[in-house]
């Protein structure tokens, strides 16, 4: 704690704190109840998040995020991670590969440059996307079109 000797400022103030025990792992652990929890442009993580419910992220992240909530990536949002949720919707920038169980939305003015895995796939007009889409089910099998192509061969 702070000292102070004879009723004056000492020169040097001593000032004793401890910290408390950090584990090497470092998880950041968000619960909400019914709302949107809401991270905003000011804030940089770094490491591990993890949460549930719906969270609306807007600031720098670097890592992994891990929820069975949706994820909200705002447009101020930059994201630089493996994300796992149940659904994501990005407004902003992502590189990283994205698995949702539900769906992943890519919204105007949007940037993702990764790898999608999820059952629905929805890229606005105005977004960009780089990356592979498959199905969180494993492979698709592609339609058999050999019949179609047979007569359009017949047809010269």
């Amino acid at each position: 704690m702070f000292t102070r000797t004879n009723g004056r400022k000492s020169d040097a103030m001593d000032a004793t704190f401890s910290y408390p025990e950090t584990s090497k792992v470092s998880t950041a652990r968000i619960e909400s109840s019914g709302r949107t929890a809401l991270i905003t442009d000011q804030v940089e993580i770094k490491g591990t998040l993890a949460f549930d419910g719906p969270l609306e992220f807007n600031g720098t992240f670097e890592g992994e995020i891990i929820s069975q909530g949706t994820l909200t990536i705002g447009p101020d949002a930059v994201i630089k991670a493996e994300i796992h949720a149940a659904k994501v919707v990005i407004r902003g920038k992502v590189q990283g590969n994205v698995t949702a169980t539900e769906s992943i939305e890519v919204c105007d003015n949007a940037q993702l440059f990764g790898d999608v895995r999820t059952n629905k796939f929805i890229v606005s007009e105005a977004a960009l996307f780089r990356g592979r889409s498959d199905p969180i089910e494993g492979k698709a099998d592609s339609p058999e079109f050999s019949p179609t192509f047979r007569r359009l061969t017949k047809s010269k």
